[in-house]
């Protein structure tokens, strides 16, 4: 067995040795609490890439956070 092998079956044996606890029971009100969580995240406005950025994650926006050139509209 490599060395590698025995530090894996150690920490195995650790483990072994942890008390297991039961899952919580899911109740309504946790599935209520999930699901308006969820929906603070529902936005139906388009989005569009900034130029530059190549579609990349921190290249998006919503479309109506910029103007037609691509700059931010700021609300003064």
């Amino acid at each position: 067995m490599s060395e590698k092998e025995e530090e894996i079956h150690r920490e195995s044996a650790k483990q072994d040795d942890r008390t297991i606890t039961a899952e919580p029971e899911v109740q309504q009100k946790h599935r209520d609490e999930a699901h308006r969580m969820a929906e603070t995240y529902a936005d139906d406005r388009p989005h569009t890439v900034l130029p530059g950025t190549d579609g990349m994650i921190a290249g998006t926006a919503v479309a109506d956070w910029i103007d037609e050139d691509g700059n931010p509209i700021r609300d003064e």
